[in-house]
């Protein structure tokens, strides 16, 4: 099957430099700021991550700790206000049947918080760490037929 859709912007959180979020220390030099203006010119934002203990990846975990940047200044403030209405997705991979309890919330209420619609999360289940079935990714189709009908 393929879908053909508007361009899309993939950032892979592992390849870029995000510094862990400190109090005190929010000018940082590093890719945070990108990352966002990328999320600024999308109406979906997928957030895309495997399943490891129980939770997103790390370099997900700091980009979302790093979220914290945009409450502290004004311009923070202004920026995270700009993500108002736009829609945020989930897909996740791992080995056990369903997500684990709880791995949702942190995605959903973000984008609550920042006042982004949440759509839905999507897992695509790998049995015994082999690669995706064709039938486990029919949930990645499913996510994509979503957002681009």
């Amino acid at each position: 099957m393929q879908i053909l859709c508007a361009p899309t912007t993939v950032v892979n959180l592992s390849s870029v430099t995000i510094a862990p979020f400190e109090y005190g220390h929010h000018k940082k030099q590093d890719d945070f700021r990108s990352v966002v203006d990328i999320m600024l010119m999308s109406e979906h934002i997928v957030f895309a991550t495997p399943v490891y203990w129980y939770s997103m990846a790390g370099p997900m975990k700091t980009f979302f700790d790093r979220l914290t940047d945009l409450l502290i200044d004004p311009e923070g403030r202004r920026i995270g206000r700009a993500l108002a209405g736009r829609s945020v997705w989930l897909l996740s991979t791992g080995t056990d049947e369903t997500l684990p309890l709880g791995f949702v919330e942190p995605f959903a209420l973000t984008a609550g918080y920042f006042n982004m619609v949440w759509c839905e999360a999507f897992y695509c289940r790998s049995i015994k760490g082999a690669p995706l079935t064709h039938e486990a990714l029919l949930e990645a189709d499913r996510l994509a037929m979503r957002i681009a009908p």
